[in-house]
């Protein structure tokens, strides 16, 4: 059993991250803010909502600004942005919202060229796939595991955040959902940060 746990410990790292605790500050604040105002809901462009935002743009700047694995670290950038877009509704919350509504939006399908963001949306994730395999990012991956240690409880906390966030979002629990979302970005951009360092 020892030699078990020993052999683990040469790929995993058990060891808490202190990138980890801006998330769990945030955890820690909107737990307090909900309690404290006594929100039942939480509303697309919400302050929790839009503040979300700030962890996925600064990703994309750590990310792009990474010296080593650039490859990678631009993929994820990307997709950091994708969920920005996401986040946004792709531009619906900004330009297609219901008139009297809080947080109802007119579908893409309401409007006569519509149909196109969802074909920009495919067009811009194939993208991705494509710049990863003409650039042969596998190879970025496979040396970024061999050089860094997993980071066991960011990527327990991140898998359970994504559980909670999506439970929610099909219960309609809309506060813990959308605090589990924002925590989970900052440990998302917890676990670039780390990568990122290591591999300086």
């Amino acid at each position: 059993m020892f030699k078990i746990i020993k052999k683990l410990t040469e790929y995993i790292n058990f060891n808490l991250q202190k990138t980890d605790i801006p998330a769990l500050v945030i955890l820690v604040l909107c737990v307090i803010y909900v309690k404290l105002f006594n929100i039942t809901v939480i509303h697309e462009n919400s302050l929790i909502e839009t503040l979300s935002l700030i962890p996925l743009f600064f990703g994309i700047f750590i990310c792009c600004n990474s010296k080593k694995h650039k490859v990678f670290f631009r993929i994820i950038a990307l997709i950091f942005f994708l969920m920005i877009m996401r986040e946004l509704s792709y531009g619906r919350v900004i330009f297609c919202k219901i008139p009297g509504q809080i947080d109802e939006f007119y579908p893409w399908s309401h409007y006569k060229y519509g149909f196109l963001a969802h074909i920009i949306i495919d067009i811009y994730i194939a993208g991705i796939f494509l710049y990863g395999i003409l650039n042969k990012v596998w190879i970025d991956i496979i040396n970024i595991l061999k050089k860094v240690k997993l980071p066991f409880w960011t990527f327990l906390f991140s898998v359970i955040l994504v559980i909670t966030q999506i439970y929610c979002e099909n219960i309609h629990n809309t506060i813990v959902e959308e605090i589990s979302e924002f925590v989970l970005y900052w440990l998302m951009v917890s676990i670039c940060l780390i990568y990122i360092k290591k591999l300086k």
